[in-house]
């Protein structure tokens, strides 16, 4: 029998529970991370992250997303065996590419520390984290199955047994690496990364054994893979540009502001602590809020691909006002939070008050960053790939010129990278807000979207403020501060639904959807 699918936020808040705790575990080892390898340590995993990630989104070439989108698409009419066959044309295509771009990589990886990694000591972590590339194209078809069928749990269960296996390797490692120097030590990422991913891998694959039965029953024609194939190909390549340009911007950044911070007059060795700080500590905490809507991100885009042909219907706007919604409601109170309580949060946590600065400024244009994730899946489920395309140049474009001409003058530093992210942050919700109200014709309770979240984070951040005037320097200890946090949670809550934007009948059928 097929199984039920999961509703929008009810499968949402499954996967939820799963990010919880595999992103507190994630924000956990980061911290110890910082502690044991330093800034500068960070500073050189966070230098070879980008380009793994780029090798990722070359060996997967938008091919999981595709596969999802289409086994939504197919599935909600009945169609299973076509479902089928876009997972076994799906599976297919990952398995080669990733083998081919894991062995590329291997064969070029001296060009690459040469040409896109700005330390040379990251040679030897970069060279045990390639084998990871192949395990997670195999194991995206799986998840993208998953997601497609709404059955988005069984991707957060994926994740938290890889996180807690990849943080468990990683500490033991690191704490026998860091003997044998900074280079041995950073290696320990790595390798906790192989070990996580193929743990993941193992688990996702067990359940998928297990659930196939009940999901795509029908097998599909093998005459007919070549053509499934060629479909996904077809919508999986103008999703590979747009992430490859998110990747390649990811990578220009990661060796762009190390270089920046040199021509502002800072070594090599104080330029890597300083991007170590803003990448490793900053925007650790900046992601923290975006627990909820990561999730919903993938939760939203098939519910959206369902109904695609009826862009301009009532469901989808529905769905898309209902997503905006909840991403405001969730991150703009911890987009004040960070605003509020940033050089605590970076000293308490990390032992680093250097990255309290550009903190402070990320949070400012947090709120805008998380929305745009979600009108991103919002168009992926449409189709609007080449849109999509076209506004994350702009926005890469940007945020790249920006970083060049703001990080390189001494007055900023470190601070321009933040105050450029942020303006890409709004340029990009913007481009895409445009674009899907171009594409649907949403209407939107604006008031409920923006005006009265803001309004209810405006008044508790007010009352927080006051506390910490007449509280003097005792509310800046730890029991005080904490106690000021929950202060802001009770308040901005309790306006919120005193001024409407948060009724229990309204989220009822939300989750049901």
């Amino acid at each position: 029998m097929k199984k039920k699918k999961e509703g929008l936020l009810f499968g949402a808040f499954l996967l939820l529970l799963s990010n919880v705790f595999s992103r507190g575990l994630g924000f956990f080892y980061r911290v110890m991370l910082v502690r044991i390898l330093g800034a500068e340590g960070v500073g050189l995993v966070e230098m070879f992250s980008p380009v793994f990630s780029f090798l990722l989104v070359l060996a997967g070439w938008g091919v999981a997303l595709a596969m999802s989108k289409s086994i939504a698409e197919h599935s909600a009419t009945g169609r299973s065996g076509e479902a089928h066959g876009f997972f076994r044309a799906g599976l297919l295509l990952l398995t080669c590419s990733g083998l081919l771009v894991t062995v590329l990589a291997f064969l070029f990886l001296p060009l690459i520390i040469r040409y896109f990694v700005a330390d040379a000591r990251v040679s030897l972590a970069l060279q045990y984290i390639l084998p990871a590339v192949f395990i997670i194209s195999v194991a995206s078809a799986y998840r993208g199955a998953f997601q497609g069928m709404r059955q988005v749990s069984a991707i957060g269960v994926s994740q938290s047994v890889e996180q807690a296996v990849r943080v468990a390797a990683g500490l033991l490692l690191a704490f026998q690496f860091i003997q044998f120097g900074l280079e041995r030590a950073i290696t320990a990422v790595s390798i906790a990364t192989l070990l996580g991913e193929s743990a993941g891998f193992l688990y996702i694959l067990r359940l998928w054994r297990k659930r196939e039965s009940g999901f795509l029953a029908e097998e599909a024609p093998a005459q007919k893979i070549g053509f499934y194939a060629k479909k996904l190909l077809s919508y999986g390549t103008s999703v590979t540009f747009t992430r490859l340009a998110v990747s390649a911007t990811s990578m220009l950044q990661a060796l762009l502001i190390p270089l920046s911070l040199r021509r502002a007059g800072f070594d090599a060795r104080t330029a890597t602590e300083i991007y170590g700080s803003f990448s490793g500590v900053a925007l650790a905490l900046f992601h923290l809020p975006g627990i909820f809507t990561a999730t919903l991100a993938v939760s939203v885009m098939p519910a959206i691909a369902e109904n695609a042909e009826a862009r301009r219907g009532k469901l989808i706007h529905h769905r898309i006002g209902n997503s905006l919604q909840a991403t405001s409601v969730f991150t703009l109170p911890g987009m004040a939070l960070l605003y509020l309580f940033a050089a605590p949060l970076c000293q308490w946590i990390f032992h680093n008050s250097i990255a309290a600065a550009p903190l402070r400024i990320l949070a400012l244009g947090g709120t805008f960053f998380y929305l745009q994730a979600i009108i991103l899946s919002i168009l992926q489920g449409l189709g609007e790939v080449k849109a999509i395309l076209l506004n994350s140049l702009v926005s890469g474009i940007a945020l790249l010129t920006g970083i060049f001409f703001l990080t390189s003058k001494p007055s900023l530093g470190i601070t321009g990278a933040a105050w450029t992210a942020v303006f890409c942050y709004l340029l990009g919700f913007l481009l895409n807000f445009l674009r899907l109200y171009r594409v649907t014709g949403v209407r939107l309770a604006y008031d409920n979207i923006f005006l009265k979240p803001a309004l209810a984070a405006l008044l508790a951040s007010g009352a927080v403020i006051l506390a910490r005037i007449f509280g003097g320097p005792a509310t800046e200890e730890v029991l005080p501060t904490l106690l000021l946090m929950l202060l802001f949670a009770a308040l901005y809550f309790t306006a919120l639904v005193l001024c409407g934007g948060l009724s229990i009948g309204v989220w009822r059928r939300i989750i049901k959807r």
